[in-house]
């Protein structure tokens, strides 16, 4: 059973308010306690029937039969990656979401003398950690956005995005998220660059998507060039 101390003694449902940690992280939310059993909810055991009651709804739903159910268990006939899109300026980018953690309201971007420069553009503060900004627009070369000229702390980006390699995290900024898709190996073409004056090894394929060429990124090169350029 998962102790909900945020309903009795915490600022949730009808909580008293009277946890002594509150003085420290505020709300309930950003408590350690809370955030482990959240956790813990997403990573249990599914129930024993799960499995199998999904593989009959699926296969209901499924007429293409990308998902066909053998011996209780569910079996993809095509190869399929989830990705998150997202636009910088003009151009139109997806990375797996498996390395998606966050997407965040902007914050504030601190600076650090003689360290921060047009590729590393600071800290910023994500839920009580203290995480590397980067500006994902300068380590692809994409064409400046219209408000780029203006100084960094008096346009806010439209959000910030933060992604994982391992130990390592990253927050990026972004003009604008546009979900979680899902599309077929199959789909993922290969063409010439298409984002404006970058390199070719920063882009393993192009997906369309709703009349955009969207450039399917390879977050493995990109995250060795962050460690090496700024690590």
């Amino acid at each position: 059973m998962i102790d909900d101390c945020w309903n009795r003694i915490g600022v949730e449902g009808a909580g008293e308010r009277s946890c002594s940690k509150l003085k420290t992280v505020i709300h309930c939310r950003n408590c350690s306690v809370y955030s482990t059993a959240g956790r813990g909810l997403l990573e249990r055991e599914a129930p024993p029937d799960y499995v199998t009651e999904w593989t009959d709804v699926l296969a209901k739903t499924q007429p293409d039969h990308t998902l066909a159910p053998i011996s209780g268990t569910l079996v993809r006939s095509a190869e399929t990656i989830s990705v998150t899109i997202f636009r910088l300026g003009s151009e139109w980018l997806a990375l797996p979401i498996r390395l998606l953690q966050e997407v965040t309201q902007p914050c504030v971007i601190h600076s650090l003398p003689h360290r921060s420069n047009q590729l590393f553009l600071g800290l910023v503060n994500i839920r009580g950690e203290i995480l590397l900004c980067v500006s994902l627009s300068h380590l692809l070369d994409l064409e400046a956005t219209d408000n780029s000229s203006q100084p960094l702390n008096s346009v806010a980006p439209q959000r910030m995005v933060v992604v994982a390699s391992g130990e390592n995290r990253w927050v990026f900024v972004v003009d604008e998220v546009c979900g979680v898709h899902r599309f077929q190996m199959s789909e993922l073409q290969s063409t010439p660059v298409v984002i404006s004056k970058a390199s070719e090894g920063y882009t393993k394929g192009v997906i369309h998507w709703q009349g955009h060429k969207v450039n399917y990124l390879d977050m493995d090169l990109l995250f060795y060039t962050l460690n090496r350029k700024i690590l």
